[in-house]
């Protein structure tokens, strides 16, 4: 499951770059004719995401939940969901951020492994599992957040 949801939030952020880097174009010359200043740019390309990543994230999910073989209760599957939506929306916000902050699409291309590999790393999928089972050992920061990790919602 780890693995699945990384994956397409991988190809999600990869997938955006290029997009995001030629509407910069379009983006420099509208700006410079008047036609509308960069707020309105960057939340009408936010705000598009939106419905895209959750038809994809329903359609994905449905296929993955039910390859695995989780228990289907309504409660689990919309948490899934929920989770894998948060995501992939951020995946693909943190592929749009990277072209906007890198001078070409390039360089993001070659910077974005980089940060998988540190989300991948303190992810807090490969915290020991005696570690993570016995709350009492974990500090308080961390239990918040295993209280609202995907492993903890399915049992483990």
């Amino acid at each position: 499951m780890y693995a699945a949801v990384l994956y397409i939030g991988v190809q999600n952020s990869g997938c955006v770059q290029p997009v995001v880097a030629v509407e910069r174009t379009v983006f420099y010359r509208e700006r410079a004719a008047g036609m509308y200043s960069g707020f309105p740019y960057a939340f009408g390309q936010v705000v598009i995401e939106f419905p895209y990543i959750l038809v994809q994230t329903v359609v994905y999910g449905v296929l993955v939940y039910s390859m695995i073989g989780f228990e289907w209760s309504v409660a689990k599957f919309i948490w899934y969901l929920f989770f894998m939506y948060v995501t992939l929306l951020y995946f693909t916000f943190f592929g749009m951020m990277a072209v906007g902050l890198t001078p070409n699409e390039s360089i993001a291309a070659i910077i974005s492994p980089t940060i998988y590999n540190a989300w991948n790393l303190f992810s807090g999928y490969l915290i020991p599992r005696p570690f993570c089972y016995h709350e009492v050992q974990l500090p308080e920061e961390m239990r918040k957040i295993s209280f609202l990790s995907i492993h903890f919602i399915h049992g483990g």
